[in-house]
């Protein structure tokens, strides 16, 4: 494996990590009624571990490999000297706050389980937004570069909370045909749902002013890997928002009339989205090693 590519894997499960952790607190706190709360913690809290571990190990790899890319290879990936040199640069100002609030993640996981939530969900939100720091976000400067960095830290949230939470509903999902459980879970459905509304548009509206800021123009070179990837990414979105569409509006009112299949079509649309969901990321984890032409 070469370093650019252990580069694309470990922005892919940084971010994952990251999103996981994200969407599994929000679900906890906001979306599960304070009845399920606590069962559905009991199943979150094993994922967001590792997820908080996989965050903190990729975040130290990734200044590891950004060292050998700067320095002559692999042999200069745990060079000292040359990590300080990283840490020097725009990007390594950045991800000394992302290593700073890995870290402090990691310390959240000694907190009793109540003050565990929502110190999961601050240290997350962190993480998210020092990502509108790193990358191509920081490409421009002055008022278009601030303006960039939050419109890129709104999609970034807006993405944790789509994507984030698709694993935690899948797992809510589970309880549906309990009927102890069914109207809380249900009650789960419509608050993600409600609030899935805004994600969707403002991943849709932030998405393409990044798009725009970063090229310019709307992608359209072909012969561009770029952009190229770029459309693909577009094109998955574009899948994504489908699908949730049909979950919401054909497959959630059919519910009453028949429940089993509807439950069985909601899962599918959730499955589908996480692999959709999977698919961008890693395409974002891409697009971020190439030049934006």
């Amino acid at each position: 494996m070469t370093l650019a590519t252990l580069l694309v894997l470990c922005r892919f499960l940084h971010f994952s990590a990251v999103m996981l952790i994200f969407g599994c607190s929000l679900f906890t706190l906001f979306l599960s009624p304070q009845r399920t709360s606590p069962l559905v913690n009991r199943h979150f809290y094993p994922l967001q571990r590792i997820a908080v571990w996989v965050s903190a190990f990729t975040a130290v790899l990734m200044l590891a490999v950004q060292a050998g890319l700067m320095g002559d290879g692999w042999g200069d990936t745990w060079r000292p000297t040359i990590w300080w040199a990283v840490l020097g640069t725009t990007f390594g100002k950045a991800w000394c706050w992302q290593l700073l609030f890995s870290f402090l993640t990691l310390l959240v996981l000694l907190l009793q389980a109540a003050k565990r939530g929502p110190a999961l969900m601050l240290c997350a939100l962190l993480l998210l937004l020092n990502l509108a720091f790193v990358g191509h976000a920081v490409m421009h400067s002055g008022a278009l570069g601030m303006l960039h960095r939050i419109n890129h830290a709104v999609h970034l949230l807006a993405v944790g909370y789509w994507f984030g939470s698709l694993v935690p509903l899948l797992i809510c999902l589970r309880y549906l045909p309990q009927p102890q459980w069914h109207k809380d879970v249900v009650t789960s459905l419509i608050r993600f749902s409600r609030w899935g509304h805004g994600a969707v548009i403002l991943v849709i509206i932030t998405g393409v002013s990044n798009s725009l800021i970063i090229l310019g123009h709307w992608p359209r070179e072909m012969n561009s890997a770029y952009q190229g990837l770029l459309l693909l990414k577009i094109a998955l979105v574009a899948l994504m928002v489908l699908v949730a569409l049909a979950n919401r509006y054909a497959i959630v009112p059919a519910m009453r009339a028949r429940p089993k299949l509807a439950q069985s079509g909601l899962v599918t649309g959730c499955w589908l989205q996480l692999i959709l969901g999977a698919s961008v990321l890693w395409l974002v984890s891409l697009l971020g090693t190439y030049s934006p032409v």
